[in-house]
């Protein structure tokens, strides 16, 4: 599945359409509404399924029992919803109805304030033969006996079974880009089928999702000093005429997406748990790109090792190459498991050598599962990644991987080239921006035309500057 975001008249922003689930990097030139859509990407994930309503039943309850397997009986009130390829389109046109009469409040609610937006929806393709179907039960027998049906066909089945609370399941169904394995996703909640399609359309649609916002170093300074101050009384309510009133400085004056990575940080919480999944990435991040490690004392804050010295230097004390990617390996060791992080100005405060190990690193994450959006003023970032795209090409089309140990790199650093997506922003003499995806080229993959035209300007003034000297040596000679 992939799923698209896309606006218009947004901001600074004629038209974007941007892949939102998988790998996406985005360039372009300052003040062209990167971080405006990028934070609108954090904010809208978490609104989608709120927006849902009773009307959805319809579309989604499956007549038949196809899928499943399971008989339908009245007496038991089984019932199956089903997202499929014949009913997906209805259900996107749905959800975009719902999100047109709501843009304004929910732009509110993500920004703190009003930004004109003429158009924002979403769009939803499923591969060939994928479909999902929610499973919906008052005897938890029922659900047990197509548990165990899925067991004997698939030979596994995941995550959370409870035979005391279970009342539904969503099911992904193979598609042709999977490996065509069975998920299945209890949920220990009662409610009508409303309420159980919108929990488990939210596991669908809604990954725990993360913004990064750009100078992270002196968010990571002020953080505490920033919440000793305002703390989360700013988050009050008035009453008026009997009735609870958000206050609309609910974020101090900070967009939602900002204010929650605050509090992420403020209320970090190390799981070892994530530290064993994420082990040999966490361990590159450690020796390829700060030689140190980071450490988290709920009292004191964070701490930075550095590598074969027996000292924990306060975050604030070290380089700001650290606390800028800090935060990255602390997303993925918290407790709150991130699925997606959405990273602006990746590249910031570190030395080109460390942009491409940090590249090889993101990769690894994509690779483990982490759905990237990455924005990047850097060249080298971005030739490093294009390189890595087109060496990932060339390895599986010709099973190659010996070509990757002679370049200096491991297998983990290649990507999964099918779910890559690159866009640029391109301000517009109006004074807005468009955003386009751009195309790869067999041959020399992605063509960054921002890089390409300010490497050729240096190259032409580095020209006329040689001529102006050889001249005038000329002339003293």
């Amino acid at each position: 599945m992939h799923v698209f975001l896309g606006v218009e008249n947004f901001a600074k922003i004629e038209s974007a359409r941007i892949c939102i689930d998988s790998y996406t990097l985005l360039v372009g030139p300052n003040n062209s509404g990167k971080t405006f859509l990028m934070q609108l990407v954090q904010g809208i994930h978490e609104k989608i399924t709120s927006l849902i309503d009773d009307d959805v039943l319809p579309i989604l309850e499956q007549n038949t029992d196809t899928f499943s397997g399971i008989a339908k009986d009245s007496n038991t009130g089984y019932k199956s919803y089903i997202i499929s390829q014949d009913n997906i389109l209805q259900f996107i046109t749905y959800l975009n109805k719902k999100i047109d009469e709501n843009k304004e409040q929910l732009i509110k609610e993500i920004f703190g304030k009003e930004i004109p937006i003429k158009k924002l929806y979403i769009e939803i393709f499923l591969d060939i033969k994928e479909s999902y179907e929610i499973v919906s039960s008052n005897d938890i027998n029922q659900i047990l006996e197509l548990i165990g049906s899925l067991w004997k066909t698939h030979g596994k089945v995941s995550d959370l079974l409870s035979r005391d609370r279970l009342s539904s399941a969503l099911i992904r169904h193979g598609s042709e880009r999977g490996d065509g394995k069975l998920l299945l996703f209890a949920f220990f909640e009662s409610g009508n089928d409303t309420h159980l399609v919108k929990s488990n359309l939210r596991v669908l649609l809604e990954d725990p999702s993360l913004f990064l916002p750009a100078s992270r170093t002196g968010l990571m300074l002020l953080y505490r000093e920033f919440f000793a101050n305002k703390t989360d009384s700013m988050i009050s309510y008035e009453i008026r005429e009997k009735q609870f009133i958000k206050d609309r400085n609910i974020y101090g004056n900070l967009t939602q997406p900002i204010y929650q990575f605050l509090r992420f940080l403020q209320t970090y919480t190390g799981l070892e748990e994530r530290n064993k999944i994420y082990k040999n990435e966490i361990e590159f991040f450690e020796q390829k790109l700060i030689e140190g490690h980071i450490r988290a004392n709920e009292q004191n804050g964070f701490f930075y090792n550095p590598s074969e010295e027996n000292m924990n230097v306060p975050l604030y004390m070290a380089s700001s190459m650290v606390n800028e990617i800090a935060p990255i390996v602390l997303a993925l060791t918290d407790s709150r498991a991130y699925r997606r992080l959405i990273i602006d100005e990746i590249e910031a405060s570190l030395h080109p050598q460390k942009q491409l190990e940090l590249v090889r690193f993101l990769n690894r994450l994509n690779n483990k599962g982490i759905k990237l959006i990455l924005s990047t003023h850097s060249d080298t970032f971005a030739s490093k990644i294009n390189n890595l795209f087109l060496l990932s090409e060339y390895a599986v089309q010709h099973q190659d991987f010996e070509i990757v140990n002679k370049m200096g790199l491991e297998k983990e650093d290649l990507m999964d080239t099918g779910n890559f997506f690159v866009y640029e922003f391109i301000n517009q003499p109006n004074g807005q921006s468009i955003v386009k995806e751009i195309t790869r080229d067999k041959t020399t993959g992605y063509q960054f035309d921002l890089f390409t035209d300010s490497a050729m300007h240096l190259y032409g003034e580095s020209l006329k500057i040689g001529e102006i000297l050889q001249n005038d040596n000329s002339e003293h000679n």
